[in-house]
């Protein structure tokens, strides 16, 4: 019966031609075919790869094993392998990759496939990706965000979740889907006149009406189910008693091999899906000659084809599953066993070097209960490590969890094993992104420690994590390290000093830090010289000095970073050290220093290629192009780190997205009802003062009154719960300087600017990654025009002109403008007026030049409210409309009381929304309402 019979997929088929012909002109995508077993999905990717050849295109293939011996990156490596150069060593040699990023080495593999489809055109298949390891997933992630970029389609098959082994898979799978160049595909069954094409090309003939209804009833569309049912109708001579599912039909077809061949492909089956000859030969214990001849029944029925000169493959992944379920436990872990022994040369090591490795460690784990439990350990750590130096953290996890189960079998596992076991796990779950589940394995370890007294273990558990302030681990993590501490008693200077640095980063920043512990870790950590602990200690020290009083000092400690870095060769450290300076240059209102630093964090930042530093890279350029205006660019680079950082599993992407949206619709009008219930779901979990937030949103969408009682009932009487020491504080009290304008709070103005006046010439920044609210001075501006301060508001706000525009802030450079003319407008004397009105049209064309449309309507509505705004731009009727649009009547409404049609009210409307630059009736409202006050 012809194997290569296709029929009944030319939809898909066209589908995927239209997409590969797509990559030429469109750039390149990733289509994820999913299917049940035998619905053809090999099939269509081979028919696929025929045409595409046909066609000049470079075809590469990668497939992923089944079980546990696979080695990570295993359908890359066959990717990759066939494209030459040394693309190949970085994802299978541990001494290539050397101190490489994960992510570096990813951007190399793009760069292979990008250079390789450059010419005609690239068509790559993943087979069966529901037994991919994690790492080959996240490297498909990457290349699916990277497509675009390529001329190369990516065809990736897998079969539903129910044949998920590892949960991974479940997320990961979804995740590369919600890619903008990725698309899936659902193989359905094959309807009734493509089964009956199929079954017409399969035998050549026609076959009987009554087999054809019988093998359409019972195969529900499955063309492996349908061949393998004709198989039998042809065999059998009818339809009668076929088999109601299709591993009882590959079971019906190893019934009519000889039980020779039977029972070597069941031995073949433990080897996986392709199978070594040399390897079966050792297995059964026989001459590969011999077991060729053994073999040629299952040949001829297909059940087994050759894959190369060495090496055969069961023909469906559903044979091999199917002979490996007929043995039984203990003939299982015996034939596991004489592979193991097979792949393992005498001296213990392995004959294939590391390639076999994970095969190794595989056998020797089904065959544990045997008495090869030790052996099975050392190998599988050794698998660990391997998978470990080639940065694919997730299989090295995987390979750890293998390690725990196996202790209770190994001879004398002494509780200090499962403890360096369980932080080894810890280390690579965290490196992986899994920070909860390493965190349990941290927690499980130092439970052991606990009870063993072993305080260097302790230690060990409580520095595993980094980086995890502001989440639920943090106060059990600042806990574990106090008692790591207590327990160590200086016996460890390294471990101490990294415990030290551990301890005051997880301090809580709602109470007073510890005094001195950041010093006092920073000394420790340069009298051991020891790398990680003197970073650990510079960490500390930048975020105790986090409070804007210690700007100059933060950046000293950046610079020491930097140093450290370059000493040590670590992108991360020198990363940290750019962060900082960021931080501190951008509070100082140092725009040139700023720059460079800039620059020099997006050096490192290519060099590493990590994502969570490109997610912080990409917010920081994002809140520079807010400061400048550029609107526009401003959203591209933060929705591009939106998707870094969600692809990268970074908690705070989402967090940090809302809170720069909020500050882009505040200065354009767009997207706040959206922003509103962001901030409000937020408010309504988060602790009290984050309805101040709330409160400033409330303000922007014109809800003053919900917004003061905000202020009033929940902000006023905590307006000091939030401490100095966050970065949020300097934010905060430039907020409650507006509420104050806003609201003429004379009663709180005093004590706001008390608190900012010794920040006079600095600029409101959290840090690197988030946005700008411009100059202190501009605050302290309102606060004093409010407090009748008239000189020194006056001169506040000229200072906060000068400080924005060397910033290069026009968006704050409008504000002052505006506010320097409110506070003119004050009691005005000719000239003052002169001098308003010259604001007031700076901030005006700055407005109506970006964008800014909130602030456009503020201008207009305090230069009609003083007479201000020239000639009214609109006509008398337009005049007469805004006055009626002012009183909240609907167009239907003023067509009635001016006998106008409704079509021609809406005329006038549109054109008092083009001549003033509003977008919504309210804004007109507003103006109208300004006016009527002038008068």
């Amino acid at each position: 019966m012809d194997r290569d019979v296709f029929v009944g997929r030319e939809p898909e088929l066209a589908d995927l031609q239209r997409r590969l012909a797509a990559t030429q002109a469109a750039g390149g995508a990733v289509v994820l075919c999913e299917g049940e077993p035998g619905m053809g999905k090999t099939a269509l990717a081979a028919e696929l790869a025929r045409r595409a050849r046909d066609q000049g295109f470079v075809v590469a293939w990668g497939s992923c094993l089944e079980g546990e011996g696979a080695t990570a990156y295993r359908p890359w490596t066959q990717v990759v392998g066939a494209l030459g150069g040394g693309v190949i060593d970085l994802i299978t040699d541990p001494a290539a990759v050397g101190n490489a990023s994960r992510f570096r080495i990813f951007d190399d593999v793009v760069e292979a496939l990008r250079a390789a489809s450059a010419g005609s055109g690239m068509l790559v298949v993943l087979d069966d990706l529901h037994w991919a390891d994690v790492a080959s997933l996240r490297l498909l992630q990457v290349v699916a965000s990277e497509a675009s970029s390529c001329r190369m389609l990516v065809l990736g098959l897998y079969r539903g979740a129910d044949a998920y082994p590892r949960a991974e898979v479940a997320a990961l799978l979804p995740a590369i889907l919600r890619e903008r160049t990725a698309s899936l595909l659902t193989l359905h069954g094959l309807d009734a006149v493509d089964v009956e094409q199929l079954a017409a090309a399969a035998l050549r003939h026609r076959p009987q009406e009554a087999d054809l209804r019988a093998v359409q009833e019972r195969a529900e569309g499955n063309p492996l189910f349908v061949l393998e049912l004709l198989r039998l109708v042809r065999k059998a001579g009818s339809a009668s008693a076929l088999p109601a599912g299709v591993r009882e039909v590959i079971g019906g077809r190893l019934d009519r091999v000889p039980p020779a061949t039977r029972d070597l492909l069941r031995q073949a089956a433990v080897l996986g899906r392709d199978f070594p000859l040399d390897l079966l030969a050792a297995v059964a214990g026989e001459p590969a000659a011999e077991l060729l001849d053994r073999l040629e029944p299952a040949v001829v029925d297909e059940l087994v084809t050759e894959a190369d000169g060495q090496r055969l493959r069961f023909a469906h992944a559903l044979i091999q599953e199917v002979a490996y379920a007929e043995l039984s436990m203990a003939q299982r872990q015996r034939l596991h066993r004489r592979a193991a022994h097979a792949i393992e040369a005498p001296d213990g090591a392995t004959d294939g070097a590391d390639d076999e490795l994970d095969a190794l460690a595989h056998h020797l784990r089904q065959a544990a209960p045997l008495g090869d439990a030790d052996v099975a350990l050392r190998v599988t750590l050794q698998a660990a490590q391997r998978a470990r130096g080639q940065l694919a953290y997730e299989h090295a996890a995987f390979q750890y969890r293998q390690a725990l189960q196996l202790l209770p079998l190994v001879t004398n596992a002494s509780p200090d094993r499962r403890r360096q076991l369980l932080l080894g796990l810890a280390r690579c779950e965290f490196r992986s992104g899994a920070v909860e589940a390493a965190w349990q394995s941290c927690r499980a370890a130092a439970d052991l420690a606990r009870a063993a007294g072993d305080a260097l273990a302790m230690a060990d558990a409580a520095t595993v994590l980094r980086d995890v302030s502001n989440t639920p681990i943090q106060d059990e993590l600042h806990a574990l390290c106090r008692e790591a501490l207590t327990m160590l008693r200086g016996a460890d200077p390294v471990r101490e000093a990294r415990l030290l640095g551990q301890l005051a980063i997880t301090a809580d920043t709602l109470n007073e830090p510890e005094p001195g512990l950041s010093q006092r870790a920073e000394l420790c950590a340069e009298a051991t010289g020891d790398p990680d602990a003197r970073h650990l200690a510079l960490q500390a020290r930048a975020i105790e000095l986090v409070d804007i009083r210690y700007t100059l000092e933060r950046m000293a400690v950046g610079e020491r970073a930097v140093r450290l870095g370059r000493e040590t060769l670590s992108d991360e450290y020198q990363a940290w050290g750019h962060a900082w300076r960021i931080d501190a240059f951008w509070q100082l209102g140092r725009r040139v220093q700023l720059d460079a630093e800039v620059a020099a964090l997006a050096k490192v930042v290519a060099h590493m290629k990590e994502p969570l530093w490109l997610w912080r890279l990409n917010m920081t350029q994002a809140s520079m192009a807010l400061m400048e205006g550029r609107y526009d660019e401003a959203r591209r680079l933060a929705d591009k780190a939106l998707v870094i950082g969600r692809r990268g599993g970074h908690q705070g992407a989402g967090f940090l997205d809302l809170v720069f949206s909020d500050h882009l619709s505040a200065q354009t009008g767009d997207g706040q009802p959206e922003v509103e219930q962001g901030v409000r779901a937020f408010a309504e979990q988060g602790p009290i003062l984050t309805r101040a937030w709330l409160m400033n949103v409330l303000v922007e969408v014109g809800r003053i009154d919900e917004a003061a009682e905000l202020w009033r009932s929940v902000v006023v009487p905590h307006i000091d719960a939030m401490p100095r020491r966050v970065p949020e504080w300097i934010v905060a009290r430039s907020a409650f300087a507006d509420m104050c304008a806003l609201l003429g709070d004379t009663a709180v103005a005093p004590k706001i600017y008390t608190d900012l006046l010794p920040f006079a010439d600095k600029q409101v920044v959290a840090g690197a990654f988030t946005p700008s609210r411009g100059p202190v001075a501009l605050y302290l501006g309102k606060l004093a025009h409010l407090l009748g301060e008239r000189d020194t508001a006056e001169a506040h706000l000229t200072s906060a002109l000068h400080l924005a525009a060397a910033m290069g802030s026009r968006p704050y450079q409008a504000y002052s403008h505006l506010e320097h003319a409110r506070l003119l407008l004050t009691h005005p004397t000719r000239t003052d007026i002169k001098d308003a009105r010259t604001h007031l049209d700076a901030a005006l064309h700055t407005a109506r030049t970006l964008g800014m449309k909130p602030l456009a309507v503020q201008v207009l509505a305090l230069a009609a409210q003083h007479r201000l705004d020239r000639d009214s731009p609109l006509s008398g009727r337009e005049g007469q409309i805004a006055g009626m649009v002012a009183e909240g009547l609907s167009n239907r409404q003023i067509a009635g009381r001016l006998h106008l049609s409704e079509r021609t009210v809406e005329n006038h409307v549109a054109n008092i929304l083009s001549k003033l630059g509003f977008d919504s009736r309210a804004r007109i409202a507003a103006w109208h309402a300004g006016r009527r006050g002038a008068d």
